[in-house]
């Protein structure tokens, strides 16, 4: 602090010292340049604090201002020194008028710059805080892209409403489109799916939490929708909600954190052993000779030894051994009373 001030002591002790010399050179008297070398001094003091205090826009707004007040200020100046009555302190006239409008632009224009620069600054700075909240808020809270098969499924529904879901489900217009599509369709059992999605895309929307956002983003250039939502999902850096096992592992392979709701389903269901006991509607033929298909509530397909001739029945069977797979569980019986 000290130094500093020694140093403007000195600048303008040099000022003042050329001012007079400058004077006597062209036989001038010496109170002008010497109050002009003052006044110089003072100014430059000024944006030297002004510069440390400010903002680099507040101090190009405010050379602006000088630069529109030298100008003022020479042009006046020229104008006031062509008046005869003046003429004999045309230097003293010329170095105030300038100085006088290059304060007085700077004043103004630094003090009205919201003002004056409203259409032009307020528009990009509500841009950018906008943006800025946006992605903050993209930032924070988990985003999960829900694709059509985890819509169509239904299970999403109870699952969101226990609360487990956190964060935004996002459902983009092309599932949308997608699900109209699937309604639209002339086979009945699609026609079905597709209603039944558009009633659970309408009962998310219904909750409170967690919230869900439709979203317009959407990508010409990629035609299948698996793709589009992998895209998606990465570009909001997001996790995909689905049941179908390729696009799980298409966007594992891409990147995307996927959450398989039938992978959730096989994680909390009970256990079944080998021995357990269940009752089961036989739906249709196996595979091999004589076995009979049924499933439970969950969707666990169940064969049964032996049980072809009861389709349409509900029968009792024991449990020989449970497969897992990727994909699901697949349950082998045989009917009660003929376990081996």
């Amino acid at each position: 602090m000290v130094l500093s001030s020694i140093v403007k002591a000195l600048f303008i002790i040099l000022f003042v010292l050329a001012s007079f010399e400058f004077a006597k050179y062209n036989n001038k008297p010496t109170i002008p340049y010497v109050l002009t070398a003052l006044l110089l001094s003072l100014l430059a003091f000024t944006i030297e604090h002004f510069v440390k205090k400010k903002k680099l826009r507040d101090i190009l707004i405010a050379f602006l201002g000088i630069a529109l007040g030298l100008t003022l200020g020479v042009i006046v100046g020229i104008i006031l020194t062509l008046i005869p009555v003046l003429k004999s302190i045309a230097p003293l006239i010329y170095i105030t008028s300038i100085l006088f409008f290059t304060y007085i632009s700077f004043v103004v224009i630094l003090s009205k710059k919201e003002e004056l620069f409203e259409d032009i600054s307020s528009p990009s700075k509500k841009s950018k805080d906008t943006h800025k909240r946006s992605h903050t808020h993209q930032r924070q809270v988990p985003l999960k892209v829900v694709d059509t098969s985890a819509i169509i499924d239904g299970r999403i529904l109870q699952i969101a409403k226990t609360g487990f879901l956190e964060g935004t489900l996002v459902i983009p217009k092309f599932v949308l489109r997608e699900l109209q599509n699937i309604a639209d369709s002339k086979e009945h059992d699609r026609r079905v799916k597709g209603r039944h999605g558009l009633e659970i895309v309408k009962a998310l929307k219904e909750l409170k939490n967690p919230e869900v956002w439709f979203v317009d983003d959407d990508y010409p250039h990629i035609k299948e929708v698996d793709s589009k939502l992998i895209e998606l999902a990465k570009r909001k850096h997001a996790k995909l909600i689905t049941t179908d096992y390729n696009l799980q592992e298409l966007a594992e392979i891409r990147g995307v954190e996927v959450l398989n709701i039938n992978q959730l389903a096989l994680s909390i269901k009970p256990p079944l052993e080998a021995g357990d006991s269940l009752r089961i509607k036989i739906v249709r033929e196996g595979k091999e000779r004589g076995q009979g298909i049924g499933y439970l509530i969950d969707g666990t397909m169940v064969v049964v030894d032996d049980a072809a001739q009861f389709i349409g029945k509900e029968i009792d069977c024991t449990v020989h051994s449970v497969i897992q797979q990727d994909t699901g569980r697949i349950v082998f019986a045989r009917l009660k009373g003929r376990e081996k």
